[in-house]
C-alpha cells in the first residue's frame, strides 16, 4: 500500500538542523521559521522510507510533518493547523529521548536493543530504520529515531494511546509537529567527539535497520 510523507522545505532556506560550536559543543537554537514549501513523497515500504530518509540526513532546510496539506492550499504556506489536516498514516517515527544507559555508548547495536526492548511487543524483532538524534553521544542516555512500517494507517490519537505508557515523546504524533531528519553541523573547525555515532550502514538482526545519527 502506498502512503504519503509531507515534506516541508524552508522558503528562506533555513538550516532545520542542529549546530554545534566551541569546545564545549554548545547547540546553537534552531530557527524552525513559518513559511515553507510543500511537496508530498510516496513511500510504499520500510525499503523506500528508508531510501527517503537516507536522501534528506544531507537536506538541511528540509523535514517531515505527519499532517496532510489541506486542499486549495498552495505556494509558500505557514505551518499550522488551518493550513494541514491530520493524517492517518502507515510510517511511524518514535522518539526516545534521554533514555538513561549505563553501558558502553560505543556499542550501538546494544544501546538499540535497549531501546527498542521499552517499547511494545509489537516494535520488537521487527525492521526498522534508525537514526540517532543530534544530540547523542553530546548529552547523557540513549537518544534516538525509530522510524517503522506499520501493517495499517494509524491515526495520531491510535498512536498517543498506545505509546501513553512508554518513553516515547508524544509531541511528534502532531499533525504540524517537526520531523528533524538532517545530520547536525559542527562548525567553527569544531569536529564531533569520536564517540559520537557517524552514518554506518548496517543490517540488524531484527531485519533491515540502518545507523545514522
Amino acid at each position: 500500500m502506498t502512503c504519503h510523507i509531507t515534506l516541508l522545505t524552508s522558503a528562506h532556506y533555513t538550516s532545520l538542523t542542529k549546530t554545534f560550536s566551541g569546545l564545549d559543543l554548545k547547540v546553537q537554537r534552531v530557527e524552525i521559521g513559518k513559511d515553507f514549501t510543500v511537496s508530498e513523497e510516496p513511500v510504499s515500504d520500510l525499503q523506500s522510507l528508508s531510501e527517503l530518509l537516507l536522501r534528506l540526513e544531507n537536506e538541511p532546510t528540509q523535514a517531515i510533518i505527519r499532517g496532510s496539506l489541506i486542499e486549495g492550499k498552495t505556494n509558500i504556506i505557514s505551518r499550522n493547523k488551518e493550513t494541514f489536516a491530520a493524517t492517518a498514516r502507515q510510517w511511524c517515527m518514535i522518539d526516545i529521548d534521554s533514555l538513561e544507559w549505563e553501558g558502553d555508548i560505543r556499542d550501538q547495536e546494544a544501546m538499540l536493543s535497549y531501546a527498542i526492548q521499552q517499547l511494545p511487543i509489537e516494535f520488537q524483532s521487527v525492521d526498522c530504520y534508525y537514526h540517532f538524534s543530534s544530540s547523542m553521544g553530546i548529552k547523557p542516555g540513549i537518544r534516538v529515531h525509530l522510524w517503522f512500517w506499520l501493517d495499517r494507517a494509524c491515526s495520531d490519537d491510535e498512536r498517543k494511546a498506545w505509546l501513553s505508557s512508554y518513553p516515547v515523546d508524544p509531541h511528534l504524533f502532531n499533525p504540524i509537529q517537526i520531523h528533524l531528519t538532517a545530520n547536525p553541523r559542527f562548525i567553527d573547525g569544531v569536529q564531533p567527539p569520536n564517540y559520537v555515532p557517524f552514518f554506518n550502514r548496517v543490517s540488524g538482526t531484527g531485519g533491515l535497520m540502518f545507523r545514522a545519527w
